[in-house]
């Protein structure tokens, strides 16, 4: 039987062009195993396209999320800030309209208590009370004191009524926290209907699989 012959053993320049073939095949490989996975996941989160109908978060979920990484705001109604500025974090955005009345109140001490009893990943994650105007002053000494991280956040009335209709689920009669991605997304909502086992069991799988930044 006559064998083809092995023409790179004699030419070195085509064994050397052929190993750089299938070095830069198995670089894009390796690279393709990689992105593809997360472009799939980033399409359907933040499209829905080929999102499970039987779901196993505790929160409302967002179809689709919504992009708050530009929402302006501002700390204490004095510096401004925005989402895109700030470090990579999730974050609970707590939305109560003008003031923070007991509703507000019951809904961020169930934040705190989560916040609390994620330990060590505490860091990872921050509360931002959003209201629409700034809080009277005793008002924000005393949840000051009362949650010694909570970020106070001034928010313009019309923002807030873009933010009600783009979501669907903020309502000016209850206070509504919205989880937000690492991205400035927001995801999921919760309100005092939520216990807060059930919010500790989505952002402990949230920060479970997501990358620490």
């Amino acid at each position: 039987m006559n064998e083809i012959p092995d023409t790179t053993t004699n030419n070195p320049e085509a064994a050397a062009e052929q190993r750089s073939w299938f070095g830069r095949m198995q670089g894009v490989s390796v690279i393709a195993s990689v992105v593809l996975p997360i472009a799939a996941a980033y399409l359907v989160y933040h499209t829905g396209v080929g999102m499970p109908q039987n779901t196993i978060n505790e929160g409302d979920l967002l179809h689709p999320a919504v992009d708050l990484s530009l929402l302006p705001m501002r700390e204490r109604g004095a510096e401004p800030v925005q989402l895109t500025g700030e470090p990579v974090k999730w974050r609970y955005l707590i939305f109560s309209d003008r003031d923070c009345g007991s509703d507000c109140e019951k809904l961020l001490y169930t934040s705190r208590q989560v916040h609390i009893r994620l330990g060590e990943k505490a860091d990872r994650v921050e509360r931002m009370l959003v209201t629409s105007a700034p809080l009277p002053a005793d008002q924000l000494q005393i949840l000051s004191e009362q949650h010694p991280r909570l970020r106070f956040m001034v928010v313009p009335p019309e923002e807030l009524a873009r933010l009600q209709n783009d979501t669907g689920v903020l309502n000016r009669n209850q206070s509504e926290a919205l989880l937000v991605d690492q991205a400035g997304f927001a995801m999921m909502a919760y309100d005092n209907h939520h216990t807060g086992n059930q919010i500790l069991k989505d952002i402990k799988r949230l920060l479970k699989y997501s990358y620490e930044q």
